[in-house]
């Protein structure tokens, strides 16, 4: 709330700024982060089809996972934790044989979410400078993530018998560890670019350093129990606030804003098919 209340205020404030800001940013520009936005949607589900392809027993249809995540979007915009519990409620509701179970679904984003972790973590270590943070910060930040990769394997070949965990078997397979941590990579990669993109349309004239300290405050900010509106519309207010303020709200609301019309796009192929599917008697 704190987060979304600094916005608001923001806007309250410098709200003519703000408009004439917004006018540098050509349909184009706006275009091209949409769909950047769009893409990072499809590859964090890729990523948990991967996930749950590693997982005996649990093979629910790719179309049904895409659906689920494209309408879970909403849920996430509000508070992200909630995005394994609504997904895993509306996949087990629409296919109860094959779905994973809620806590599994929690487990398999836990994974997804450590991998994404360490690469970010490593980012976090880049732009340290950037984000005026002392060196041991981003260190610790660094081996915290190995250290919990260290403890999902171990707890992984120890406890894997257990149904709760097997949302972690794809810590035993290489190949698919490696496809999840390209498809973050992607995601991160298209928000560093997007974060470029618009900083840049706005008149900032951001070093790739300072875009990519961009994302990972409002990766940051979105950890801290907000969305990942606030937070996205919220990193660039921490990076280039305290210099430029209406031109890094006019960023942050252009990169929160384009980011909800993707994820509307993203409801739209399976959405309306997929709560039709919700309505009939489960089987």
């Amino acid at each position: 709330m704190l987060i979304v209340a600094v916005i608001v205020y923001v806007v309250a404030t410098h709200g003519h700024d703000i408009i004439e800001t917004s006018r540098r940013l050509k349909p184009s520009e706006l275009i091209a982060i949409t769909a950047l936005a769009l893409v990072t949607l499809i590859c964090r589900t890729e990523a948990l089809v991967v996930c749950l392809d590693a997982m005996p027993s649990v093979r629910p249809r790719r179309v049904d996972l895409h659906s689920a995540n494209s309408l879970t979007f909403l849920a996430g915009t509000i508070n992200h934790y909630l995005q394994a519990v609504v997904r895993g409620a509306l996949v087990k509701r629409v296919d109860p044989a094959r779905a994973p179970t809620i806590p599994q679904m929690v487990v398999v984003d836990t994974a997804t979410g450590l991998i994404e972790a360490i690469v970010v973590a490593v980012l976090i270590l880049v732009s340290a400078a950037t984000l005026h943070l002392a060196w041991w910060i981003p260190a610790l930040i660094v081996a915290a993530g190995l250290a919990g990769v260290a403890v999902v394997v171990i707890a992984r070949r120890r406890f894997g018998h257990h149904q709760l965990l097997r949302g972690l078997d794809v810590f035993s397979d290489s190949r698919r560890t490696v496809i999840v941590a390209l498809l973050m990579i992607v995601v991160i990669v298209c928000q560093v670019i997007r974060a470029l993109i618009v900083l840049r349309a706005v008149g900032l004239h951001p070093s790739l350093l300072q875009a990519v300290a961009t994302f990972v405050a409002g990766g940051v900010l979105s950890t801290l129990f907000a969305g990942p509106g606030a937070g996205t519309a919220g990193g660039p207010l921490l990076v280039f606030g305290h210099r430029h303020l209406a031109l890094a709200a006019t960023a942050g609301l252009a990169l929160s804003i384009t980011l909800l019309i993707a994820g509307i796009v993203y409801v739209l192929p399976g959405g309306p098919t997929f709560l039709v599917r919700l309505r009939r008697p489960a089987t």
